[in-house]
C-alpha cells in the first residue's frame, strides 16, 4: 500500500540475503520469526529490544487514543525496517505494530542493529536518511492537520494517489523495455510501446484506486463517517464513482484542479 507523503527514501528496500550476510559478518544476533496474520510484534508502552525488518508478508503500524480511535502510521512490506523504539533509552514502542498478513520477519537485537550500523556505512547513511523522511513526512502531516480541514484533504490524497499510480505503471512499462528489445525494435519503436503501455490520464478505462473508505481515514488520521461525506460530495461532482472498497477515478483532471484548489 501507497502512503501519501512518501518518497523515494522510505520506498528503498533491502534484500533479505543482503541483510543475512551483513549480519552475519558482523557477527551479529538476529532471529527470523513467522507471525500470523492480526498477531502483534509489538505493543505500545511495553519494553521491546528490537529492530525489524519484512522478509515477506505485511506490518501494520497503529496508535490508539483514549477515546478508542485508531490512526495507521504506517504499513510496511517486504524488503523494509520498522521498530527504531530501539533508539530510545528506554526501548518503549510509542505504538503498536500489527501483521496484516501473515508475515516472516527478521527480529534484530538493538545491539546487532549498532552492530551493522558501525560496520556498514552505507547501512548507517541508509538508517539516516530513512528517519530523516520518516520525520519529514510526519511533517508534512502536521501541516496539512493544521491547514486543511477532512473536506479539502481527501481529495488531496487521492489526487496524490493517482499520481503516484501513474508514476509505478509508467515505471513498470519502463523496466519492460530491456536493452536487447531496445536494440531489436529500434529507439522509435521501443518508445513508441512505451508510452503505449502507461494509460493516459484522460481517456480510456478509468483508474481505480483499491482503498474503502476505512483504509482511506486511516491514511489521513480521520473518522470514516468524514471520508464518506467528502466522497460523496466527489461523487455528486462527477469526479469519482465509490465502489466496494475502491475507487472509480472518473476525471483525473478535474480531480487534480480540486486539489490544487483545496491546497491553496
Amino acid at each position: 500500500m501507497t502512503w501519501t507523503g512518501k518518497n523515494e527514501i522510505l520506498d528503498e528496500t533491502v534484500a533479505f540475503d543482503e541483510l543475512v550476510a551483513m549480519l552475519e559478518e558482523a557477527g551479529a544476533a538476529y532471529a527470523v520469526k513467522r507471525v500470523p496474520k492480526d498477531a502483534m510484534v509489538f505493543w505500545h508502552g511495553e519494553a521491546d529490544g528490537n529492530h525489524y525488518y519484512v522478509e515477506s508478508g505485511a506490518v501494520e503500524l497503529f496508535s490508539v487514543d483514549a477515546a478508542g480511535r485508531r490512526k495507521v502510521i504506517d504499513r510496511y512490506g517486504p524488503g523494509t525496517f520498522f521498530g527504531f523504539h530501539i533508539l530510545r533509552d528506554t526501548d518503549l514502542p510509542m505504538s503498536t505494530a500489527q501483521c496484516i498478513e501473515a508475515s516472516r520477519v527478521v527480529a534484530i537485537p538493538k545491539e546487532s542493529f549498532f552492530k551493522l550500523l558501525h560496520s556498514y556505512p552505507h547501512f548507517a547513511d541508509r538508517t539516516v536518511r530513512y528517519l530523516f523522511g520518516l520525520l519529514s513526512m510526519q511533517t508534512r502531516e502536521v501541516l496539512s492537520l493544521s491547514f486543511y480541514g477532512a473536506g479539502q484533504r481527501v481529495p488531496m490524497l487521492l489526487a496524490e494517489l493517482v499520481r503516484e499510480r501513474r508514476e509505478a505503471v509508467c515505471s513498470a512499462a519502463a523496466a519492460s523495455v530491456r536493452p536487447s528489445s531496445l536494440r531489436a525494435r529500434g529507439p522509435e519503436r521501443a518508445i513508441s510501446e512505451l508510452l503505449e503501455a502507461a494509460p493516459p490520464a484522460d481517456g480510456g478505462d478509468p483508474l481505480v484506486l483499491p482503498y474503502g473508505n476505512n483504509e482511506l481515514a486511516d491514511m489521513l488520521g480521520l473518522s470514516r463517517n468524514s471520508v464518506t461525506t467528502a466522497l460523496s460530495r466527489l461523487q455528486a461532482q462527477g469526479v469519482i464513482e465509490k465502489q466496494r472498497n475502491a475507487i472509480r477515478i472518473l476525471d483525473e483532471a478535474k480531480l487534480a484542479d480540486i486539489a490544487r484548489l483545496e491546497g491553496e
